[in-house]
């Protein structure tokens, strides 16, 4: 498990916390003595159950937002200036699916996803710049998916809005690296989590097929790498795509 001891005592904020990854990533920190803010909208029993178990977890401060409603990430964002004054790290791992084949999309179902996983980063990210700003050498990790990177059958909605994380990724890091805020997104592959459960067993099967490492990722090599990425260990590396997928897109 990497270590880094330059995140110890830092205040990361984490969106779209009570999914498997976003428990994973606010485990990752806590572990790492950083105070987390963790940001949900429906179901907070993971993050309760962090709450009890963890060792830090007076470090753990559950919020809810809903961050496609830009009143809302105001209203949070003043909120943790008073309370903490700057957020090292931002983690923008919030995010929706609805599936179906383009003929069958529908309007709402493509607004909807775009609306919650890239206007709800680009949201996020605009109204907590100044508390990035307070803070001096604060890192943004965007989860974007490999979705954005290549081709998924019958997600055009979410394909658009994960390619669009990593352009709005890229350019961001490139206006705000000399500000001393340094951007870079992860995409993640196909990771054994609640989401995959809903995925037919057909298709899972013939994704891991298609995994030189012949398996599904973990959530914990998801937070591994974002908590990489925050760190001073990776402090020459902007406005980058890590991707994490056991090497499924370089089939």
């Amino acid at each position: 498990m990497g270590m880094y001891p330059d995140l110890s005592g830092k205040n990361v904020l984490v969106t779209g916390a009570s999914g498997d990854i976003g428990l994973a990533i606010c485990h990752k920190y806590l572990d790492l003595g950083c105070h987390v803010y963790a940001i949900y909208q429906h179901d907070t029993s993971g993050l309760d159950k962090l709450k009890i178990s963890h060792p830090a977890a007076d470090n753990l401060n559950i919020l809810q937002c809903n961050i496609s409603e830009k009143e809302q990430v105001k209203a949070l964002a003043d909120k943790l200036e008073q309370e903490a004054n700057a957020i090292h790290v931002l983690i923008n791992n919030a995010g929706i699916y609805r599936d179906n084949l383009f003929s069958a999309l529908t309007y709402e179902d493509f607004d909807q996803v775009i609306k919650v996983n890239l206007y709800g980063t680009f949201t996020v990210t605009k109204e907590m710049l100044r508390l990035l700003r307070h803070a001096r050498n604060s890192t943004v990790v965007n989860i974007s998916s490999v979705s954005g990177v290549t081709s998924s059958f019958g997600q055009t909605n979410y394909s658009a809005a994960k390619s669009g994380i990593i352009g709005f990724t890229r350019t961001l890091a490139c206006e705000m690296a000399s500000k001393g805020v340094r951007v870079n997104a992860v995409a993640p592959g196909m990771i054994e989590s609640r989401m995959v459960k809903k995925v037919p067993r057909q298709i899972v099967r013939n994704v891991m097929s298609a995994i030189p490492l012949k398996r599904l990722g973990r959530v914990d090599e998801i937070a591994n790498v974002v908590a990489f990425l925050s760190s001073d260990a990776s402090s020459y590396i902007v406005g980058q795509t890590l991707v994490a997928d056991g090497g499924l897109v370089m089939r």
